[in-house]
């Protein structure tokens, strides 16, 4: 699964850096593509990949874990689960993994925005190794969970939002008769879960962005202070500035990662919880 996951990530990455520097700035999409090239061509589109493994093996690998395994446990005590109950689940999967995963989370933020500070207050984490040792000596341990409330908000929304409707999506396309168990029914159901997740979670994502990449001395603000601000300053449509690579990268990510688990979920019922 890890591995599923790094290559969706890795195939994605340059969705992420366009995005993350869309919400720092209000610079429109063709213009982020141009500078970022311009700057320092294409291998700047994968700018803080150490940090997105590093997210990969722990954030990731936490709430699809978690996810499944109290979508087992529940559905097994209750029967067929409704929708709720997933996304409460879902919800409950993201919050955990995100708080496991904010440290590497902060330091990708902070390598793929690093560009747009002077070049005397770059950071200049050569990986995320190093970017985690660095914050935890000049920030202390708590500074490694900078934004980790909005951090565990977005994953909370996320999670509910992608595997919560991911899992009904698959029943409700299965109960039309028209789908069987399989790769078809899997990639329809990440398709609907991918764009349910990437419209109800980006406002949230645009507040983390921008605590996690604070520069100021002073305490950051509060994500719905973040959210306040950035509708009475830039309009609410700003809430969902970096839609189109947000989803762009979500979208592959979440066909190529549930179609994995699932593949590897039924092996592993095959041949280990009900062999021949």
């Amino acid at each position: 699964m890890r591995l599923y996951s790094c290559t969706a990530q890795t195939a994605t990455q340059p969705m992420d850096v366009i995005k993350v520097r869309m919400q720092i700035s209000k610079t429109p999409l063709s213009q982020i593509i141009r500078n970022t090239l311009r700057d320092a061509g294409i291998r700047e589109f994968y700018v803080g990949w150490t940090a997105a493994m590093l997210r990969q093996l722990t954030y990731t690998t936490a709430r699809l874990g978690l996810y499944n395994t109290l979508f087992d446990f529940t559905q097994g005590h209750f029967g067929r689960l409704n929708y709720p109950t997933m996304i409460g689940i879902g919800m409950i999967s993201g919050i955990v993994g995100s708080f496991i995963g904010t440290p590497s989370d902060l330091v990708l933020i902070r390598m793929i925005s690093d560009i747009k500070l002077p070049p005397n207050e770059r950071r200049n984490y050569r990986n995320a190794i190093v970017g985690l040792i660095d914050i935890w000596r000049t920030e202390g341990v708590t500074g490694l969970w900078r934004g980790a409330v909005p951090t565990m908000a977005r994953a909370a929304i996320v999670n509910g939002a992608q595997l919560g409707t991911y899992s009904k999506s698959k029943m409700m396309l299965n109960d039309t008769g028209f789908f069987e168990e399989g790769i078809v029914l899997s990639f329809m159901a990440a398709m609907i879960s991918g764009l349910t997740m990437a419209v109800t979670s980006l406002p949230i994502d645009v507040a983390k962005t921008r605590i996690q990449n604070w520069t100021s001395s002073a305490k950051p603000p509060g994500v719905i202070s973040v959210l306040i601000n950035i509708a009475q300053k830039e309009g609410l449509p700003s809430m969902w500035r970096g839609f189109l690579p947000y989803y762009s990268r979500a979208a592959p990510n979440s066909i190529v990662t549930m179609i994995s688990l699932d593949q590897l979920r039924h092996m592993y019922i095959k041949y280990c919880i009900s062999p021949e």
